[in-house]
């Protein structure tokens, strides 16, 4: 993930620098992404959960199974968005960095909440209130954002259009402009010689430093937006611990250590949840008891993929570079095509066995098609956060001011405003 130090970015001497690409967390990226699949699959089936739309196979168990993902899944993608940024910023003048991050993020962004996220909308509202318009006439009249069929759904960048699961791409460009803010703090050299004898603790001592920001900031900040501050801390402690070869070197000496204490905690975690959560007569010392744990499993599950992957993620493949490529569009389709399927798949009557299995393995499929077609398209790419690539080298002289990296950057830019406004 890391190939170059740029000379504006002079960590401390002490610091491991990177000296080629990070392979094992370009292997652990693909992989997160790809348990989403499995995670909001299984959102259709949750008793308690609320989601965009829900099976008629609901059970209570599924959930005791996703928690084994639900506390650390986007911890460790936004660790791993952390990194990527560190690196990127060190290969890339800042105002280059700026320009290049909000058409990657916001364009594929700007794409995904109208072309792509209604599709779910169109079946909540099918399943919550009912509607008699096929959805050609439902997404024509989803463009109207005055129009009184979307006046119970009003929340979103603009009326009614949400960013649904989109909501990491949204959150990721405002954190990349924090991040911007605190680069003279980020980048000095007092701050990593402090990181650097901080790694030198034991690791317990390094878990429970890790640990205490998110443990405060759960205290003090309301349940049900705790997410983005979450995200931040998680995407702080990757941009800032790439650089520390220790961390990770260490993380992998005591995977089995970390991998013992994460079953521990997620059976800790399963028994709170039954026992704790889902009990309304309990005392408010019990439940933030539980919220403190929980917290703890999500850092712990975050160490214990980062660690697992050190030890047994460290060979690259011809397929790394493709399927890397794949993880953006894959990520925006992905829910989509959940829902779209369950919606499909509602009325056949399928069981609560065959219809998850069909929903699992035709999303893996679809998207992998989608992602194979757009990278032939190369007009298309961009809209969905891949690059152009080698199909520009063979175009470039057919229309050299349309794939012209400027040109393609500033209309991108023009683009975008709205969207950025709006988010802004």
């Amino acid at each position: 993930m890391c190939k170059s130090i740029a000379k504006w970015w002079q960590p401390a001497d002490f610091v491991s620098r990177p000296t080629g690409r990070f392979v094992e967390l370009d292997w652990l990226r693909i992989l997160a992404f790809g348990l989403l699949v499995f995670y909001h699959t299984g959102m259709l089936y949750t008793q308690n959960w609320g989601f965009h739309f829900k099976s008629a196979y609901l059970s209570t168990e599924i959930e005791n199974l996703m928690l084994l993902l639900s506390p650390w899944r986007m911890g460790l993608i936004w660790f791993i968005s952390g990194a990527a940024l560190s690196c990127l910023l060190q290969k890339s003048p800042l105002p280059q960095f700026l320009m290049s991050r909000t058409v990657k993020i916001l364009l594929p962004l700007l794409v995904g909440v109208w072309f792509v996220v209604p599709i779910q909308l169109y079946a909540q509202m099918q399943q919550e209130v009912g509607l008699s318009l096929s959805y050609i006439e439902f997404y024509i009249a989803f463009f109207d954002l005055s129009h009184p069929l979307f006046a119970q759904y009003q929340a979103g960048i603009w009326p009614h259009v949400d960013v649904n699961h989109l909501w990491y791409l949204r959150s990721l460009w405002q954190f990349t402009l924090l991040l911007v803010l605190m680069i003279p703090v980020l980048q000095s050299r007092w701050l990593h010689k402090g990181i650097a004898r901080f790694l030198n603790l034991p690791v317990f001592w390094v878990y429970l430093g890790l640990l205490v920001p998110l443990c405060v900031l759960k205290l003090s900040w309301p349940s049900d937006t705790f997410r983005y501050p979450m995200g931040f801390i998680f995407l702080l402690y990757g941009f800032l611990l790439v650089h520390h070869r220790a961390f990770f070197a260490s993380l992998a000496q005591h995977w089995h250590i970390l991998l013992g204490l994460f079953v521990l905690g997620y059976l800790g975690v399963v028994w709170g949840y039954q026992s704790i959560w889902l009990d309304s007569q309990n005392l408010q010392w019990q439940i933030t008891s539980m919220d403190m744990f929980y917290t703890a499993q999500r850092l712990l599950g975050v160490m214990t993929m980062l660690a697992l992957a050190m030890r047994f993620l460290t060979r690259t493949h011809p397929i790394l570079n493709k399927l890397n490529g794949w993880v953006f569009p894959f990520y925006i389709f992905h829910q989509s095509v959940i829902i779209g399927l369950a919606y499909y798949f509602s009325p056949l009557q399928l069981g609560p066995w065959l219809e998850p299995t069909l929903i699992i393995v035709m999303t893996f499929g679809l998207c992998a098609l989608a992602c194979w077609g757009l990278s032939y398209v190369a007009l298309l790419r961009p809209l969905f956060g891949m690059k152009i690539g080698k199909v520009e080298s063979t175009l470039k002289h057919k229309e050299p001011l349309l794939f012209h990296a400027k040109f393609r950057k500033w209309i991108g830019i023009i683009v975008v405003i709205p969207i950025a406004i709006q988010i802004l």
